[in-house]
């Protein structure tokens, strides 16, 4: 397993400037849009590793975020 990101660090390496703003990445990740997001003792982290396997497909991803 790799070792996890802060959110806003996943949040600088995935987009472009502008990218979206915090808030917004907060509730993506709240909502379960960031595959591998996680909340530990109230900050947010992404697992890189099940970031990059999303698929596009709610259902293959969860299937996969399950292993």
């Amino acid at each position: 397993m790799a070792k996890l990101k802060p959110l806003e660090k996943w949040r600088e390496e995935t987009f472009e400037e502008p990218g979206p703003s915090m808030r917004v990445v907060y509730k993506w990740a709240n909502e379960g849009h960031i595959p591998g997001a996680r909340k530990i003792g109230g900050l947010w982290f992404v697992d890189p590793d099940k970031s990059k396997m999303a698929t596009g497909n709610p259902l293959v991803d969860k299937v996969l975020q399950a292993n």
